[in-house]
């Protein structure tokens, strides 16, 4: 990092200009700084003795920092801002640590995990505190699938007795000990024949029922009450991932608009903003009173970190079709205020409906073997008839800053290359505007090296969560099936960097530490709790629960990896001119951690912890350690 001497010159006469206008010369020192006083212009917060990583363009180290109303006011040495100092400034010492600006992350879903979280491995806090024993999700283990029914009837028969008629009841299910894969083999094949909605009818005749799996993305499903309860308050029936949030938020919370912001505040500080991060971006959809409730926490000065959202996937439309609506929804990216903005639009699933899109142009090893992975491309796909391929071209069509797509596959951005090539040939957009429109994807688990290029050409911005390279598709089943030869094509950010790619990285995870039963996603036990282990992978590219190493080729630079979880993302969710670095003029969010990024050895990047976030300047953490 570049240090930065001390404060300039400048920007202290430029404040003296500004806030004694006027003769300057003749003053006394005390005059200029009864009127400072009088007009309350001094920094709310002066940060001092920090190692402060501004990540502006030169990498400029400071020690320390002036904020006022919200926004940075000066950067430089100790005693010139100190200098700076008035009577009410609130003073921060960052005691030799490191400061880095507040982490963003690109890729997670706060109000969906806080249903694992806060109703399952805190149900019997949560309901007590809101005085209702519904808002409590139970577990039924085993160690095989007859285990794993026994405990579902019992645990099921017991709510019902506890709770009565009517009343809620919610049980995920688990099998083995400590690995959602394991779990879901035994578990998944139950939801095709034997937990059905005529099973749970027998179960819990009189109470809404819901069983499933607690990684978000298993099967599910519900007993004929609580479809009844679902068509009676949301007007269609929900089943799995689908479900977590209009039944919590629009159905066990209806009506009880401060508990639920409680519950929503609750899950942001403690699990977004104590980990550092100070800006989340996910896309919205299925549960209408959570825009609601996250503007009632804005209004009352209570949101504690940032939102970009993107308008989702509108989901049991016919044939998920959204073209029409993309075409007459008007482009409002941006629009909001610093607290929450629409970054964009997306259809998640958009490639999911398009046959053999999810293909890769990877040999496998032995083509008389089954693929476990993404299976080889044809080029025979009819993919310009399906809903998402449409919706996709829609959006870019209507001037729509198209976002948060899902993809997995470099067949998929095959099928990208082709759609955009088609619509600057026809005349529909020119490269610029392609450009301009920061097309956006997420997770980006197989890419070929040589797409990196192209992806710079037309701007788009790969999103790379790191623990897609262990998902049941990708990582070693399709290592098994391809071979160590395409090794590099597994979430290559350090080759799209190289290629002047915009690369950004995220979680996609809760980062707290919950029991497995009520974990959402499959990312190793070791990264459990921090955002920091997903750090370490991208610069070591070591897998810790299989020991294996995804290519050195691909481990990212230090610094390069800090510009993904900061200015990047900060790019990439519209508001680089606000946040994602440390800079004059833009919001004060940072943290202060207590190793230094920079110098640690990389593998023990993991070991790092939070100690203060702040966000406008305003500590929404601090660790009792500080």
């Amino acid at each position: 990092m570049k240090k930065m001497g001390s404060l300039s010159g400048s920007i202290l006469l430029a404040l003296v200009i500004l806030l004694v206008p006027g003769r300057v010369h003749g003053q006394s020192a005390a005059d200029l700084m009864s009127k400072l006083e009088r007009l309350n212009a001094y920094p709310d917060l002066i940060v001092v003795n920090g190692k402060i990583a501004t990540m502006d363009e030169q990498l400029t180290e400071v020690e320390a920092m002036a904020v006022r109303n919200n926004r940075i006011l000066a950067l430089g040495r100790n005693n010139d801002i100190r200098f700076l100092a008035g009577p009410n400034t609130e003073v921060l010492d960052a005691k030799g640590r490191t400061v880095l600006p507040g982490l963003i992350e690109g890729h997670t879903h706060p109000h969906v995990w806080a249903v694992g979280h806060w109703l399952g491995a805190e149900g019997e806090f949560i309901s007590k505190k809101y005085n209702d024993p519904q808002l409590k999700i139970v577990a039924a283990k085993g160690k095989d699938q007859a285990e794993v029914l026994r405990s579902l009837e019992r645990v099921v028969r017991q709510r019902a007795q506890e709770l009565g008629p009517g009343k809620w009841i919610w049980v995920f299910v688990f099998a083995g000990k400590d690995s959602l894969p394991k779990s879901r083999e035994i578990v998944d094949p139950l939801f095709r024949g034997t937990i059905t909605r005529e099973y749970l009818d027998t179960l819990a005749p009189n109470n809404p029922l819901m069983v499933m799996t607690g990684q978000a993305v298993g099967p599910a499903a519900n007993n004929t009450k609580a479809k009844e309860e679902m068509i009676k308050f949301l007007g269609r029936e929900e089943v799995g991932l689908r479900a977590r949030t209009p039944v919590t938020y629009d159905i066990l919370f209806r009506g009880r608009t401060e508990e639920k912001m409680d519950f929503l505040k609750r899950e942001l500080l403690q699990c977004v903003a104590a980990k550092g991060v100070t800006t989340f971006a996910n896309h919205y959809y299925g549960t209408p009173s959570i825009m609601k409730i996250y503007n009632l926490l804005y209004q009352r000065g209570e949101l504690p970190v940032r939102w970009a959202w993107y308008v989702g996937t509108l989901w049991n439309n016919d044939d998920n079709d959204l073209s029409f609506f993309y075409r007459n929804l008007g482009d409002f990216r941006g629009i909001g205020n610093d607290y929450i903005w629409n970054a964009g639009v997306s259809n998640e699933g958009w490639e999911g409906g398009i046959p053999g899109l999810r293909c890769t142009k990877a040999q496998p090893l032995d083509s008389n073997k089954p693929i476990s992975g993404p299976g080889p491309c044809s080029d025979s796909r009819d993919y310009e008839n399906t809903g998402g391929y449409r919706n996709v071209r829609a959006g870019l069509e209507a001037g729509l800053r198209m976002a948060y797509m899902h993809n997995y596959t470099d067949g998929t951005y095959d099928i990208v290359f082709r759609m955009l090539e088609g619509l600057i040939a026809e005349g529909k957009l020119t490269l610029e505007e392609v450009q301009a429109a920061r097309i956006q994807f997420e997770h980006n688990a197989v890419i070929r090296p040589e797409q990196g290029p192209t992806l710079a050409k037309y701007g788009i911005i790969p999103n790379f969560s790191g623990f897609r390279v262990q998902q049941s598709s990708y990582g070693g089943p399709f290592l098994q099936t391809y071979g160590e030869k395409y090794m590099g094509w597994l979430e290559p950010m350090k080759a799209m960097a190289d290629a002047g790619v915009r690369v950004v990285m995220s979680t996609d995870a809760h980062l707290t530490k919950v029991p497995i039963e009520f974990k959402d996603m499959n990312y190793a036990n070791e990264w459990d709790g921090s955002i920091w282990p997903y750090v370490e992978f991208f610069l070591t590219r070591r897998m810790p629960n299989e020991g294996v190493t995804y290519d050195q080729n691909e481990r990212m630079d230090r610094v390069d990896l800090m510009k993904a979880v900061t200015i990047n993302p900060a790019y990439q969710v519209l508001r680089e001119k606000d946040i994602g670095s440390l800079e004059v003029g833009k919001l004060a969010d940072f943290i202060v951690i207590d190793k230094d990024y920079f110098t640690i050895p990389e593998d023990q990047i993991h070991t790092i912890q939070n100690l203060l976030t702040a966000v406008g300047g305003k500590t929404v953490f601090k660790a009792p350690n500080y």
